[in-house]
């Protein structure tokens, strides 16, 4: 009975819907959690259970077993999750041959991220879709300082970039749209005297320094950072260090504090506290507005369809 269900899913996987329901359905059964999925892909958890419950209308069996601390794949999900695990393996292989035998070249396509980001959870299910049909195609992330993504995508060193939308908006060459709203959060020491105080403000760290990465567009930096803490009645001092991660070891060292995103990787360090702020940003993907390369605009328009789903 399996085999014969497995079966008709081979025949109708190439679908784009009844893809996202084996994605949806992999993720919560390697995760054992619907909510800790919904977290990692950006999707809402109500998104994610409708897509299994379609799923496992078309099979006709129960996937999971749910309980109050995870859930578990039922026998028949098992049998289902080792077979899509064989067939998403073996569709990327047999496209890689047929790649080769149809003569197409394999290439690389680079992504370009903005130092200290993390939400390479979402990003992975956009480039997971991708390479479902894309066998070819090899992907590499590189993550880069803010004073460099316009330059690399123009000198054709990265391919898409994920950066601020201010980093974009002076270059004509470089189309761009917005994926995600961030909101901007300050960075603090443990240590720091004020950490002890109730009631925490971002007033409160009027006297701080506020260190900031060094960039091509300082004066932008300056100008964002400036209206980040004009709410606060703060004309903060900003002091420019090579990167950032020199950036947050400042902030490491209790030598003063920082601004960052919420997807900020370093957020997590178990030194550091946040307070969030009043402004949030957009954060885009961008490429060569004219580029004829069709896998790299394929790709920039299934990230911006996945920012739109999450």
């Amino acid at each position: 009975m399996y085999e014969l269900k497995l079966s008709l899913v081979c025949k109708r996987a190439m679908n784009d819907m009844n893809d996202l329901q084996i994605d949806y359905f992999m993720a919560v059964a390697t995760n054992s959690s619907f909510t800790k999925t919904s977290e990692e892909l950006f999707v809402s958890q109500p998104a994610i259970s409708k897509q299994i419950a379609l799923l496992e209308r078309e099979l006709g069996v129960k996937l999971f077993i749910r309980n109050n601390r995870r859930t578990e794949l039922t026998e028949a999900g098992k049998r289902y999750f080792d077979f899509f695990s064989r067939y998403k393996t073996e569709m990327g292989n047999i496209k890689h041959e047929v790649a080769e035998l149809d003569g197409i070249t394999a290439q690389t396509i680079t992504i370009g991220i903005l130092e200290g980001w993390d939400f390479a959870s979402w990003l992975t299910n956009a480039i997971k879709k991708y390479r479902d049909s894309h066998g070819y195609v090899d992907i590499l992330i590189n993550y880069v300082g803010a004073k460099e993504v316009s330059t690399l995508l123009l000198t054709d060193e990265i391919d898409i970039a994920i950066s601020l939308k201010n980093t974009f908006d002076t270059f004509a060459e470089i189309e761009s749209r917005n994926i995600l709203e961030t909101r901007k959060k300050l960075v603090y020491n443990k240590q720091n005297i004020l950490a002890m105080k109730e009631n925490l403000s971002p007033a409160d760290f009027a006297n701080e320094k506020f260190f900031a990465p060094w960039s091509i567009m300082d004066d932008t930096v300056t100008k964002s950072i400036n209206m980040y803490m004009q709410p606060y009645g703060i004309r903060p001092n900003i002091q420019f260090v090579n990167n950032f991660e020199s950036m947050i070891n400042c902030v490491r060292y209790n030598l003063g504090v920082a601004i960052c995103d919420e997807f900020t990787g370093y957020l997590n360090d178990k030194n550091l506290e946040s307070i969030d702020l009043q402004e949030k940003e957009f954060i885009c993907a961008g490429m060569i507005k004219n580029s004829t390369n069709d896998e790299v605009r394929e790709l920039y328009d299934l990230i911006l369809s996945c920012s739109v789903d999450s």
